[in-house]
């Protein structure tokens, strides 16, 4: 078991102009908190893939620590990252929001300054505040240790500042000199020296590139593995996902005992005031340099090789794509980022140093637990313990993150708080990590901040509408492969941002297919109950959009998913704009659909409830040439459930059911130009059905037993009743 140690000796904060000295501001804030006032601590585990936990499954380590936080409280088996990388997974977990509603795309977003950063000011992240600026608002003393990696500005609000958040190669004059600087200032306090420790023969620098900065960081080196990058040749180029071996240096003094080390001491400087403490640990991130006494504590060769490893799927949605670490392993042999993945015995030596890995952290959070229980603490602090996003880890052939996979995008997700939380929950129903926010601010009795989260607690204590189906979404900002995922209870589904975009759309029955082996959108014949599961996963991701006023809602609504009965998809009783189309014409447009041509090379499509549902093909100026496109009609979708079903109105009609019979008779005046629907409580449409004479009448033969929606469409009304099939 690890050691406590000493936090950072000798890092003075810094006083911004107009702020008050940070000691006493802290002090102030916390004599605001309420007596009963709970604590906070959020830790975050960098590329933590959720398999990774023993009680998860996982046989190649145990996780004890992780697994007692979860038997004392609750872990969601299905949480999921908003976006599948760093900094904009971290942004989203601070504010509880998409990434529409941050403006944070990829990871060139979270620096304020040096090159390369995409930042402009304006991102909505500015205009919104994070759980811990509500929190520091309510009279608690907010700390944060760790890797930040989000936009450097949000983190003023910490009384520990400067923190470990300042870009790459210079410093941030209100935040300090960065994580790396950081941390050679306090190893080296720790151990008296000022250059790094335990040199070899053979050994090679953890971060050969920062030579060339004006201000270098004094490296700690490493014994390279076989698999390493530079293991043959020294003075080769470095990469911090090729980069395997022996950190020279003791446990005691990695990145991570010195977060715990901040950590712990926070804890005892603030026992008695409120506090919120949050915790980056970088591992299992690369680079895999694993210090003494984990390094070496696995054997290569008793690593399991992925069970999806060697599957060859050119259906994948990411088969040959011109993505970083994510082309299908079969396509990607002239790719230096993928081709060391292809060897198993690199694999396995990957797995061993990257569970290692996990094995220290696992001990850093016995450390903070066993800081608590000491000081009585335990019961008055909710803990949050969750990574930004996974690992591939051989996956798929695949290696890193930016993927939908679960072993990409799938996290775990615990909750402690006794008395609270109920202890040994697991929840199924899938979540996402933008829901914390809202949940902290639940269980801490602080203001609802407006965010796209929900709070979990209704799922936590078994409060939640049970006739809902719930869903996660996660966000990609790209266009050769799928920029959105939506999950439900039994399916998948991975689709591009546009009509036009590029990329492979993905559909999977997790419940059939957990490794996600087999994309049902490339088999052909689709079956009817698969592509109906497709649309109705594609109208839940399109409620979300329009839920947190996504600019994609209308490009994801109008691709066909997979394209493949159709160029475009269009609803009933709704408006269709579609961009990058080019299309200045179209005719023989049939009953109830109608279009005008809009600015910024934009097409609007309205389609109204007398259209007839299925393919149409009709006759458009693309470009200025003549050229036919297909466009499929789908049943009306209810945006406020997410499944197709109408709204509710008056009851129009009777229904008579007996034996094998359904008998419908309409009262209103409209009934001649009526049209029946039958749907599934899912939404799916089953039957379509003329209505002459007030009255219809059909067979229930083929219908399997259960809850139904029966509607009647009018041209000035759409009533829907419940129907029972016994």
């Amino acid at each position: 078991m690890l050691k406590s140690i000493s936090p950072i000796k000798n890092v003075t904060p810094l006083i911004l102009s107009g702020l008050t000295v940070l000691g006493v501001n802290a002090q102030q804030k916390a004599e605001k908190a309420s007596a009963d006032a709970p604590n906070l601590i959020y830790i975050i585990s960098d590329q933590l893939r959720l398999s990774a936990l023993s009680c998860m499954g996982n046989t190649v380590i145990s996780t004890p620590n992780m697994d007692k936080l979860a038997s004392q409280g609750v872990i969601f088996t299905r949480a999921y990252s908003q976006c599948p990388v760093s900094v904009p997974s971290r942004s989203s977990m601070l504010t509880g929001n998409s990434l529409c509603n941050t403006g944070i795309l990829g990871n060139t977003y979270a620096y304020e300054g040096g090159t390369g950063s995409l930042l402009t000011g304006n991102e909505p992240i500015f205009s919104t505040k994070t759980y811990d600026e509500v929190l520091a608002d309510n009279g608690y003393d907010c700390e944060y240790y760790g890797k930040w990696h989000s936009p450097e500005r949000k983190a003023y609000v910490y009384s520990n500042r400067p923190i470990g958040c300042a870009g790459v190669g210079y410093v941030v004059p209100n935040l300090g000199i960065g994580l790396s600087k950081i941390y050679t200032a306090w190893w080296q306090a720790q151990l008296n020296v000022t250059t790094a420790p335990n040199f070899q023969t053979g050994a090679l620098s953890i971060t050969p590139n920062n030579k060339g900065l004006a201000n270098p960081t004094v490296s700690l080196y490493y014994m390279p593995d076989p698999a390493d990058i530079r293991y043959n040749n020294p003075t080769g180029a470095a990469d911090d996902t090729q980069t395997f071996g022996n950190t020279l240096i003791d446990s005691l003094h990695t990145t991570s005992a010195m977060d715990c080390a901040n950590v712990l001491a926070t804890i005892e400087k603030d026992k008695d005031v409120k506090f919120s403490i949050h915790c980056s640990f970088g591992p299992p991130h690369p680079p895999f340099v694993v210090s003494k006494p984990y390094y070496g504590s696995l054997k290569e060769s008793d690593m399991p090789i992925p069970a999806s490893y060697f599957v060859n799927n050119a259906s994948s949605p990411y088969y040959n794509a011109n993505e970083l670490n994510s082309p299908y392993f079969s396509a990607c042999a002239g790719n230096a980022k993928m081709a060391f993945v292809q060897i198993p015995s690199t694999i396995q030596n990957f797995e061993a140093r990257y569970y290692e890995m996990i094995k220290e952290i696992d001990a850093q959070l016995g450390l903070i637990m066993n800081k608590l229980d000491s000081l009585g603490l335990t019961n008055k602090t909710m803990i949050v313990f969750c990574a930004d996003h996974g690992e591939m880890l051989g996956s798929h052939g695949m290696n890193s993150k930016n993927v939908f996979y679960d072993e990409s995008a799938r996290v775990p997700l615990i909750m402690r708080f006794p008395g609270k939380i109920p202890a040994g929950k697991r929840i199924t129903t899938p979540v996402n990590l933008i829901d914390i926010r809202p949940t902290i601010e639940d269980y801490l009795g602080m203001p609802a901040y407006k965010c796209d989260g929900k709070t979990l607690r209704p799922f936590i204590e078994n409060t939640y509408d049970k006739n809902q189906e719930y869903f996660a979404v996660s966000e990609w900002s790209a266009a050769a492969v799928p920029g959105f995922m939506v999950r439900n209870e039994q399916f998948k589904l991975m689709i591009g941002q546009t009509t036009v975009a590029a990329a492979t759309d993905g559909f999977y029955d997790l419940k059939a297919d957990s490794l996600e082996q087999n994309n049902l959108y490339k088999i052909t014949p689709l079956s009817a109950l698969n592509r109906a599961n497709a649309e109705k996963a594609k109208v839940q991701l399109i409620t979300w959009l329009k839920k947190v006023n996504s600019p994609y809602y209308y490009s994801v609504k109008a691709r066909a998913i997979g394209k493949k009965y159709s160029t475009y998809a269009l609803y009933k009783n709704d408006v269709a704009k579609i961009n990058g189309a080019t299309i200045t014409a179209m005719t023989g447009l049939p009953t109830g659909v109608s279009y005008r041509i809009l600015p910024n090379d934009t097409i609007e499509i309205t389609v109204t409830n007398d259209a007839t549902t299925g393919v149409i093909n009709l006759n458009c100026t693309v470009n200025g040439a003549s050229k036919s496109l297909s466009f499929e009609i789908l049943p009306t979708f209810d945006l406020s459930t997410g499944i197709n079903k109408p709204n509710v109105s008056e009851r129009p009609f009777l229904i008579h059911q007996s034996d094998n019979n359904i008998s419908v008779s309409l009262f209103s005046e409209d009934s001649k130009s009526s049209n029946l629907e039958l749907y599934t409580i899912q939404g799916v449409l089953v039957k379509q059905i003329k209505i002459e004479n007030n009255q219809v009448v059909f067979s229930t033969d083929h219908l399997p037993k259960g809850l139904y929606f029966i509607r009647a469409i009018q041209k000035s009304k759409i009533y829907s009743e419940k129907l029972l099939i016994k």
